[in-house]
């Protein structure tokens, strides 16, 4: 590795830690809600090394950090009507365009609570985008459709994995359904994305981290047939987890096979991550 590569990859670490640290500690004031507030909302991100198993993105270092802010118009036991603003940064050490930018969307959603483990999300948003290497910037409406499903079933006292005691299993699943693809000037792609992820909470004794072993699954589909946006991809690893109110904080390693059906390829790679959700 070069001097110059290892000199940009330490900015863009030290990055990803100030986005880190403010989204989970230093957020000012303003952003603890009271229980019972209109206003809501979530940060998050996730750092990867490298990007994904692909060939091509060997050595690429990988960030993004989001926060969405909401403000109920009008809400029921199982309705949410909110107004929303989202932010998302995005870089990475290729210096790849659509990797190294900046997004902000302003919306309106509806949040259906179908039960307790499922909820359904329809938005309709308009979004800036602007890419920091070449100034391109585009604009546009964004639709979607969201799910997320969580079920946790807790395990018996005394049950044991990996010599650590074992306090649950976990499943969830999430996706969305977008339409356009991208803010490109007449773009009509449909996008698809789905995954999947089954794993054990370990209590790790005297200490707060759990260590969570899984398997996953990820999937993507578009009907533009873009070989980025067409792949299935399992996998397999270990993370540890550290429980916050309303999210976590989380690092571990992954073993994935990436299979994508245009070109017929398929790519095993290893990859280390770390991130972190908070709700506020």
């Amino acid at each position: 590795m070069s001097p110059r590569n290892l000199v940009h990859r330490a900015r863009l670490f030290l990055r990803v830690l100030i986005l880190s640290l403010l989204a989970l500690g230093a957020a000012p004031p303003a952003f603890a809600f009271a229980e019972g507030s209109r206003w809501h909302g979530a940060t998050g991100g996730i750092v990867r090394f490298p990007n994904d198993a692909q060939p091509q993105e060997a050595g690429n270092l990988f960030a993004e950090a989001w926060v969405k802010l909401g403000y109920r118009i009008y809400k029921t036991d199982k309705l949410d009507l909110s107004l929303f603003a989202l932010g998302n940064h995005v870089m990475d050490s290729a210096g790849q365009p659509w990797n190294n930018s900046n997004k902000l969307g302003l919306g309106l959603s509806l949040s259906w609570q179908v039960s307790d483990a499922l909820n359904v999300t329809f938005s309709a948003r308009h979004d800036w985008y602007r890419e920091r290497g070449t100034g391109e910037k585009r604009n546009g409406p964004r639709y979607a459709i969201d799910f997320y499903y969580y079920r946790y079933w807790a395990a018996a006292p005394d049950k044991f994995m990996f010599g650590l005691s074992q306090s649950g299993t976990v499943f969830k699943s999430y996706g969305t359904l977008a339409y356009p693809g991208s803010l490109v000037e007449k773009d009509r792609n449909l996008v698809l994305t789905l995954g999947a992820e089954l794993s054990r909470d370990l209590v790790i004794p005297d200490s707060k981290w759990i260590v969570s072993p899984f398997v996953d699954i990820d999937f993507s589909w578009d009907s533009d047939r873009n070989e980025y946006n067409n792949k299935l991809i399992p996998g397999v690893g270990v993370k540890l987890r550290y429980p916050l109110k309303h999210g976590e904080i989380f690092a571990g390693a992954r073993l994935a096979a990436d299979y994508r059906p245009v070109s017929g390829t398929t790519s095993v790679k290893p990859g280390l991550f770390l991130g972190w959700y908070k709700g506020f």
